[in-house]
Parts: structure tokens; C-alpha cells; sequence
């Protein structure tokens, strides 16, 4: 079932979904981030889903608005779950490593068709950049603490979390997998061990 705030931003003129319309949502949201959306219309959409266009247009006026608010919801909710997951964990090492977990998580919902379609479109290539330049913030954030408290060396953490990022996206890429032969579990892992021991400012003493 799609998350709360998913649901509430689709809302028109500041009315708040049915239930049903929420419902409609969350399989609109399947949809879209198992297939992709270029090649879909908002009929098809309805006769997979077994509803009425109407209902969906309860969500959104277009197809264009519907899309662009389900990957906006999606990539806010990447963020809030990282903050969050950060927040409640104490050691800067745990604290990066469940930051950008989050991502993975979230990431492994989508396929190959709905990451080449949200970069070829506009709105919602403006949207990834626009999460990408968050998430890259709260990631330095978390360095520049964790070099404050000496659990991590002297970096630079914007040129870091900027290096991080770059990295991630291309461990999300099929051809990596094809050239490099490994698992998408253990690249994201060995990528996370080297990060998090070039990090640490004691990596003998320091739990990651």
C-alpha cells in the first residue's frame, strides 16, 4: 500500500482521495515503478487496474501530473527514510551506511524501463536531479558531523558525498552487473566496506 505521504500530495484542488482513489494509487504505483509509464496511457492505466478513468483523474488532472506527483512522492519518501533511519542510530558510520540504504531499498523497486523512463522525460529527470542534489546534501551533512566528532578523517565531505552519489549510479546500471559478474547485494556491500573504512578515522576500533 502506498505510504501517507504518497497519498496526499495526488490530492486535487486540496481535496483529500477517497479511499478508494488512495487504493487506485498504490496499484498505479506498481505499475509505474515495476513497467515504467512512456508507454502507458490513463485508459490502459484504468483497465489494468479495473477502475473507471475518473477515479483516476480524482488523483490527477493528466497523466502528466499523475506521474511526476507518484515519483516525486517516491523520492521524498527515499529521503525522509534515510533522515529518519540516520536519526536513530547513534555511531557516524551507522549512521551514513542506513542513510544511503535507505536508497538501496527504495531503488530495488525500480526496474530498468521505469529508471530509463523517468531520465528521458523531463519533469521527472528534473525531479531525480532535484532528489539526487538533496540527498547528496544530507549525506555531506552527515560527514561534516561525523569529522566534527573525529569518527571519520579529514575529507572533504562535499567532494565525498558528491563521489558517493556518482557511484551509486552507476552500481544501479545493468551493464555493471553484465562487466563485473557480482550481485547487486554484494557490490552495494563491498562498495559500502570500502567507503565506510576509508572513512573511519580508527577503522580498527569502529563498529560499521
Amino acid at each position: 500500500m502506498a505510504s501517507q505521504s504518497a497519498q496526499l500530495p495526488v490530492a486535487r484542488e486540496g481535496v483529500v482521495p477517497s479511499r478508494r482513489a488512495q487504493e487506485v494509487l498504490a496499484l498505479i504505483e506498481q505499475i509505474l515503478l515495476r513497467e515504467g509509464f512512456a508507454g502507458l496511457t490513463v485508459g490502459e492505466i484504468a483497465e489494468r487496474i479495473g477502475c473507471s478513468k475518473r477515479t483516476i483523474y480524482e488523483l490527477a488532472p493528466s497523466k502528466r501530473e499523475l506521474v511526476t506527483r507518484i515519483i516525486d512522492a517516491f523520492f521524498r519518501d527515499i529521503r525522509e527514510a534515510g533522515t529518519v533511519a540516520a536519526a536513530a542510530e547513534t555511531e557516524p558510520a551507522r549512521q551514513v551506511y542506513v542513510y544511503l540504504q535507505a536508497g538501496v531499498n527504495a531503488a530495488s523497486r525500480l526496474s530498468a524501463q521505469a529508471v530509463a523512463d523517468i531520465d528521458q522525460w523531463k519533469p521527472t529527470r528534473q525531479l531525480w536531479q532535484t532528489h539526487v542534489r538533496l540527498r547528496v546534501q544530507g549525506l555531506r551533512e552527515l560527514l561534516e558531523a561525523g569529522i566534527a566528532r573525529g569518527a571519520f578523517r579529514d575529507v572533504n565531505p562535499a567532494f565525498v558525498a558528491e563521489v558517493v552519489f556518482a557511484a551509486l549510479d552507476r552500481l544501479r546500471q545493468p551493464d555493471f552487473y553484465r562487466s563485473t559478474r557480482v550481485s547487486a547485494v554484494a557490490a552495494f556491500q563491498d562498495y559500502y566496506r570500502i567507503l565506510l573504512t576509508g572513512l573511519l578515522a580508527a577503522p580498527e576500533t569502529t563498529s560499521t
